[in-house]
C-alpha cells in the first residue's frame, strides 16, 4: 500500500459543442463511476470534469492545479474517456475540428502538464483513440490538414514520456487502433476492465491488495481478448511505465457509488422471456411470443449490441419481412413500461392507420392509449399536445409541422421510432426529417433529447447515417424467406441468383406464343397457375390499370366476391367502375387514384390466407407506403418519366416478394426486351447495391430558405429571435454539412450565402429584424410549422392581399390554394389541342368568375407563362374542389369536368384526393388570408371548409361529421342530404324510419347519426360565454 494523500481528475466527454464529433454513449458514466470508486476507496473527494465543463481551459487548469497541490508520497490519478484526434490532441468540449492545434488538449502539452505532477504513484488511463475512424471514440474529420501538422509526435511517443518509476500510463489502443464503447457493459472497453481489475475481479488480488503490476496485466489482457459488436472488433491496448510491488486497496462499492444508481445494461436471448427483468409487463411478452414465438436474431443483435433498451440510438437497415417492426415496438413498449412516450413515424396516413389500427387492437386491452395524427378530421391531435397518449402513430409532416409550432413535445416523449428512414434522401420529404433529426442531435447537447429507433429497407453504405444519427448500426442483408431475384427474357428464360450469390438460369416460362404475345402476361399466367399470389409493378398509373383490365380478361380468374361487395354502390367514380370490372376476374389494381377505403379493402383482402384476388397490379407507390408482400413480383419498367429507378427503389419492390410463413421463398422478375437490355438490367439492377445514403440538402434544387426559416424553430432560437451566426451553426449540424465536410467539399451554404438569404426573406415579409437578430413573421412561422414552401406561401400571400374585404369566399380560398406548389398534380394538365384549350379556359373563366372568385386570384391561378397548361390544371382542381365540397356526386363532377376538358380519354384527374390535398392546407390558407387580410369577412368558412374538403359534403352536416369520429363514409353524408335530411335540426325532426332509409336500412349507422346529432344540437345549446357575461361596469 502507499502512504500519503490521494488526488484524482476524471475527465468523460460524451457531447460536444462542435457537430462534428460524434456524441458517445458512455464517456460520462466512465468518469463518473472511476471518480465515485476512487472516492469511496481513499475517502477524500477527486474531481469529476464533464461535458460542457470539459473546456481545454478548465482541464489545463485542473491539471496544473494537482501539480501545486501533489506530494512526491501522494497518490494521483488522472483519467480521460473521450473523443482522441488521429494528429494526437484530446478533445476538449470547445475543441474547433479546423483549428484543434488551438483548440484542443495536444498530447505534447498534456504530458508537459502531467510532467509536472509530483506523485509516488501517478495512474494515467486514457480511454479514447488516435486512429481515425467514424465508429470509434474518434474524430469524423476529413483527411486534408494532416500534412501541415508535420513533425508532430505520435500519441505512442507522448505518453512514452509520462511513463517511469512510479508512473504507468494505460491507453485504450494504439495509435493506428480504435477504442470502442461496449453496450453490454455500459462502458469504455478500457474503463470496464480497469473497474473490474479495482474491485478485484480476475484473480488480482494478493494479500487482501490489489498489485498494481497485476491490476494492468489482467486490464491489458482482457481488453486484448475482447471481441466487440456484432463485426467482432479487436483493439489492443498499450501500457508504458514500473510500479515496482506497489499495491492499491480492493475497491468496493461504497456510498458515492450507489449514488449514481447505475442499472445494468439489459441483454437478451431468443426467448422473450429472457425480457422479463427489462420492466416490459409479462402479459405484453406472452402476447408476443404468441404472435411471433421468438426474438429473431435481429432483435436480439439491436439489444445485446445496439443497447436498443438501454436508450441508445439504434439503425436498422435490413430486408422486408425481417421483423424491423418489431425492434421499434420493442423499445417502444419499453418506454411506456417506464412511464416514457413513444412515438412512430411513417411516411403516409396508410402505413399510420394500419398500424395504429394493430396497436390498438393489439395493445388495448392492456390500457396503452394509442392515438393517430395524420391531418384528417379524425386526428388526436389535441391528446398529442397534452400528453395523453403512451403511443402515438403520426405521418413525418403532421408531426414535425406541430413540432415546430410546440417544441416542448419533445421533452415528454422517450423514444421516437422513424420507419422507412431511407426518406431521409428524398428531395420532398428528406429535408424535413433531417431538420427533424438535427434539432433532435443539438438539443442532446443541450438537454435531454428521445431516444430515436430508424428503421430501414437495406441501405447503401448506412455508417455514415448511423454515425450522424449517433446510433448504433444493426445490418442484416439476409432475409428469413430467401429471394431469387432475376431477369426474364422474350423468351422465357429466367436467369437469378439465390441469397447465397449463385447464379442459375431456367427456362421458367414457354415462348413467345404469336405477334402480339406480352411476355409480362405469360409470366403472370405461369406464376398464378403454380397456385401463387402475384404483385407486377408497371411505371405509371394508366399502365397499371390497363394491364389489370388486360389480365382480368385474359386470366379469367374467379371473381373476388368479398371485396366487390365491400366497394361503395353509390358515389363511385369511373376509377371505381374500372376496379370493379378488374375485380371481376380476380384481379386488382392499386394506385394512389384510389380512395382511402379502396385502398385498404384491397390491401386487407390480398394479405388473407386464400384471398380471392390473385394479382395486384401497382405502382412503386405501393412498395414504398404499403406493408403488402406477396409470393412473386414481376417487374415491367424500370424508368420514371425523367430518370431511371434507383436501385434502392427496385430492391424495395423486389423484396415484397416472399412472405414469411407462406412460401419457401420469394421469386422477383424483371421483365426485359432480350440482349443487352437484359444484361443492363442484371448488372444495373440485379447484382448492383443499393446507392449510399445522401443528404436530400446536397440536390440542387433544395431551398435555402426553408432550411434557414427552419433554423428558427430548434435550440439557436432564444426567445423567437435568432442570429446569422445562430443559422450557420444549425446548418452546419445537419447531415448535409456533415457529409459535405467529411469528404472534403466546400461548406454546405456559406455564411454569405446565409446573409444573403436572410435580405431576400426580410423583404419578402418572412423575417423581420433589429440590431442583428432576426424573427420570423407569422408567414414565416408558416412556412416552418405548415410545410408549405416559401414560393407557395409568397404567391397565397399576395392574392389574398388584394382580394376586397368582401370577396373571401370559398370560391376565392379554393382557388387560393391551388396557387400552391405542393398540390401541382400531372393529372389534371392533359389537353386536346390549341383550339380546345383556349375554348376550356373561357369556359373555365366563366365559371370562376359565376362562383364569385375574386379577379386578384384568379388572375394569378389562370397565368400559364410557359403555355403548359398549368392554369387550365389550377382550375380544373379548383371547380373539381368546389363541386366535392357542397355534397355533389363524384360521376357528376367527372362528367362535368370531361364535358369541359371535351377529351377522348376521358381522363378528370382524381377528384377526392386532389380535395383532400387541398383540405389538407386550406387552414393554413385561412391562415395566411387573415394575416395579409386583416379586415376580411371570413363568415363560418374557417370552421367549415376544411371538413367539406376532406368528405365532400354539404355545410349543414359538418357538425355530424365533427362528432361521427370518422366511422361515416361519404355515401351516408349523401344519402341524408338527398333524403332532406342536410342539417342538425332536420335530423332530429325526422322520424327514425326515414334516416333509416337515408343510410341504406344500416341501424347502427342510423345511431350514430343520431348520436351525433344530439351531441352537435347539446354543443350549440351551450352558447357563446362572451354573449352569456355581464356588460362592463367601467
Amino acid at each position: 500500500m502507499v502512504d500519503g494523500r490521494f488526488h484524482g481528475l476524471f475527465v468523460g466527454l460524451d457531447n460536444y459543442a462542435a457537430p462534428q464529433f460524434k456524441a458517445l454513449n458512455y464517456a460520462k458514466r466512465d468518469a463518473a463511476v472511476l471518480h465515485a470508486l476512487f472516492w469511496d476507496a481513499f475517502d477524500e473527494k477527486p474531481t469529476l470534469v464533464t461535458d460542457a465543463d470539459a473546456t481545454k481551459d478548465r482541464l489545463v487548469t485542473e491539471i496544473g492545479h494537482l501539480a501545486s497541490v501533489s506530494t512526491d508520497d501522494d497518490v494521483v490519478v488522472l483519467t480521460y474517456s473521450g473523443h482522441g484526434t488521429s494528429t494526437g490532441e484530446l478533445a476538449t468540449y470547445d475543441a474547433d475540428p479546423d483549428r484543434l492545434e488551438a483548440t484542443a488538449l495536444r498530447l505534447e502539452e498534456f504530458v508537459r502538464q502531467v510532467e509536472t505532477v509530483r506523485a509516488r504513484v501517478l495512474i494515467v488511463a486514457l480511454d479514447c483513440c488516435f486512429s481515425g475512424g467514424a465508429l470509434a471514440k474518434v474524430l469524423r474529420r476529413p483527411e486534408e490538414g494532416r500534412a501541415s501538422r508535420g513533425g508532430l509526435e505520435t500519441a505512442d511517443r507522448a505518453l512514452s514520456r509520462v511513463s517511469g518509476n512510479g508512473r504507468v500510463v494505460l491507453a485504450a489502443s494504439t495509435a493506428h487502433e480504435k477504442a470502442f464503447e461496449v453496450h453490454e457493459f455500459g462502458h469504455g472497453l478500457l474503463t470496464y476492465y480497469l473497474v473490474e481489475g479495482l474491485l478485484g475481479r480476475g484473480n488480482v488480488i494478493e494479500n487482501n491488495e490489489i498489485p498494481v503490476f497485476k491490476l494492468a496485466e489482467y486490464v491489458l489482457r482482457k481488453v486484448g481478448e475482447h471481441e466487440s459488436g456484432v463485426v467482432k472488433r479487436r483493439q489492443t491496448p498499450s501500457f508504458g511505465g514500473n510500479l515496482g510491488n506497489l499495491s492499491l486497496p480492493v475497491f468496493r462499492k461504497g456510498d458515492h457509488y450507489e449514488e449514481l444508481k447505475l442499472g445494468s445494461p439489459i441483454s437478451a436471448t431468443r426467448a422473450l422471456s429472457s425480457l422479463k427483468s427489462s420492466g416490459i409487463p409479462a402479459p405484453v411478452l406472452r402476447l408476443w411470443k404468441d404472435r411471433i414465438g421468438r426474438l429473431n436474431q435481429l432483435q436480439v443483435d439491436a439489444i445485446n449490441h445496439a443497447a436498443l433498451l438501454d436508450g441508445n440510438n439504434v439503425l436498422v437497415s435490413a430486408p422486408t419481412s425481417s421483423g424491423k417492426t418489431m425492434v421499434g415496438e420493442l423499445a417502444a413498449l419499453h418506454a411506456v413500461a417506464h412511464g416514457r412516450k413513444a412515438v412512430f413515424l411513417l411516411p403516409s396516413r396508410a402505413l399510420v392507420n394500419e398500424l395504429y389500427e394493430r396497436f390498438e387492437e393489439t395493445y388495448g386491452t392492456f390500457a396503452v392509449r394509442t392515438i393517430r395524427v395524420t391531418g384528417e378530421l379524425r386526428d388526436q391531435v389535441r391528446d398529442l399536445l397534452t400528453g395523453e397518449f403512451e403511443l402515438a402513430v403520426c405521418t413525418y409532416e403532421k408531426f414535425i409541422g406541430l413540432l415546430f409550432s410546440r417544441p416542448e413535445l419533445l421533452d415528454r416523449i422517450g423514444v421516437i421510432v422513424v420507419d422507412e428512414i431511407q426518406s431521409l434522401v428524398l428531395p420532398d420529404r428528406g429535408p424535413l426529417l433531417e431538420i427533424l433529426f438535427t434539432w433532435i442531435r443539438m438539443r442532446r447537447v443541450t438537454g435531454n433529447s428521445p431516444q430515436i429507433v430508424g428503421l430501414s429497407a437495406v441501405l447503401g453504405e448506412p455508417q455514415e447515417l448511423a454515425w450522424w444519427l449517433n446510433a448504433d448500426l444493426v445490418q442484416v442483408r439476409e432475409r428469413e424467406t430467401p429471394l431469387l431475384e432475376g431477369v426474364v427474357d422474350p423468351s422465357g428464360r429466367y436467369r437469378y441468383r439465390d441469397q447465397d450469390g449463385t447464379e442459375k438460369t431456367v427456362q421458367f416460362v414457354g415462348p413467345p406464343e404469336g405477334a402480339r404475345d406480352d411476355l409480362a402476361t405469360r409470366l403472370v399466367r405461369e406464376l398464378v397457375g403454380q397456385g401463387q399470389q402475384v404483385i407486377v409493378f408497371r411505371g405509371r398509373r394508366d399502365l397499371a390499370r390497363s394491364f389489370a383490365a388486360r389480365l382480368a380478361r385474359e386470366l379469367r380468374l374467379p371473381p373476388a366476391e368479398t371485396v366487390l361487395d365491400g366497394l361503395p354502390r353509390s358515389d363511385s367514380g369511373r376509377l371505381t367502375d374500372l376496379l370493379r370490372d378488374c375485380l371481376g376476374g380476380g384481379v386488382a389494381f392499386h394506385v394512389s387514384d384510389l380512395n382511402e377505403q379502396e385502398r385498404r379493402l384491397l390491401e386487407r383482402s390480398f394479405k388473407e390466407a386464400g384471398s380471392e384476388i390473385r394479382v395486384v397490379v401497382a405502382t412503386t407507390t405501393l412498395a414504398q407506403g404499403v406493408n403488402l408482400p406477396a409470393d412473386a413480383v414481376v417487374i415491367c419498367e424500370l424508368d420514371h418519366p425523367t430518370a431511371k429507378y434507383a436501385v434502392s427503389e427496385y430492391k424495395n419492390m423486389a423484396g415484397r416478394a416472399g412472405r414469411t410463413g407462406h412460401v419457401a421463398e420469394g421469386r422477383s422478375f424483371i421483365v426485359t426486351r432480350g440482349g443487352i437490355d437484359t444484361e443492363l438490367k442484371w448488372a444495373e439492377y440485379v447484382t448492383a447495391e443499393s446507392e449510399p445514403v445522401r443528404s436530400a440538402l446536397l440536390e440542387p434544387s433544395m431551398d435555402l430558405r426553408t432550411l434557414v426559416l427552419s433554423a428558427f424553430t430548434g435550440p439557436a432560437v432564444t426567445a423567437g429571435r435568432t442570429s446569422l451566426a445562430a443559422v450557420t451553426r444549425f446548418i452546419s449540424w445537419t447531415f448535409g454539412a456533415h457529409q459535405s465536410g467529411a469528404r472534403g467539399g466546400r461548406e454546405l451554404f456559406s455564411k454569405k450565402d446565409v446573409r444573403t438569404v436572410l435580405a431576400d426573406l426580410e423583404e419578402a415579409g418572412f423575417l423581420s429584424s433589429s440590431r442583428g437578430e432576426y424573427t420570423p413573421t407569422r408567414l414565416g412561422e408558416i412556412v416552418v410549422q405548415q410545410g408549405l414552401s416559401v414560393d407557395s406561401v409568397l404567391a397565397i400571400a399576395e392574392a389574398l392581399a388584394a382580394v376586397p374585404p368582401d370577396g373571401m369566399n370559398r370560391m376565392t380560398l379554393i382557388c387560393a390554394a391551388h396557387l400552391a406548389v405542393e398540390l401541382e398534380d400531372t393529372r389534371f394538365s392533359k389537353n386536346s389541342g390549341h383550339r380546345n384549350k383556349n375554348k376550356e379556359d373561357n369556359s373555365l373563366r366563366r365559371a370562376l368568375e359565376q362562383q364569385r372568385a375574386a379577379e386578384p386570384v384568379l388572375r394569378k391561378l389562370m397565368a400559364d407563362p410557359g403555355r403548359r397548361g398549368e392554369g387550365l390544371a389550377r382550375a380544373r382542381r379548383s371547380i373539381a374542389c368546389l363541386r366535392w365540397s357542397t355534397g355533389i356526386p363524384l360521376f357528376r363532377i367527372e362528367r362535368e369536368l370531361t364535358e369541359v376538358q371535351a377529351l377522348t380519354t376521358g381522363e378528370t384527374g382524381p377528384v377526392a384526393q386532389t380535395a383532400q390535398r387541398t383540405a389538407d392546407i386550406i387552414d393554413t390558407v385561412i391562415d395566411i388570408g387573415r394575416h395579409v387580410n386583416p379586415a376580411a369577412d371570413f363568415g363560418d368558412l374557417p370552421d367549415v371548409l376544411s371538413v367539406q374538403l376532406e368528405l365532400g359534403i354539404v355545410k349543414g352536416l359538418v357538425p355530424i361529421a365533427r362528432h361521427a369520429d370518422g366511422a361515416l363514409t361519404r355515401p351516408v353524408y349523401l344519402g341524408l342530404a338527398r333524403n332532406g335530411l342536410g342539417t342538425v335540426d332536420s335530423l332530429l325532426a325526422a322520424e327514425t324510419s326515414r334516416v333509416l332509409e337515408s343510410v341504406g336500412g344500416r341501424r347502427e349507422i342510423a345511431g350514430i347519426v343520431l348520436d351525433a346529432a344530439w351531441t352537435a344540437r347539446a354543443e350549440a345549446e351551450r352558447g357563446d360565454l362572451a354573449m352569456d357575461l355581464p356588460e362592463p361596469e367601467d
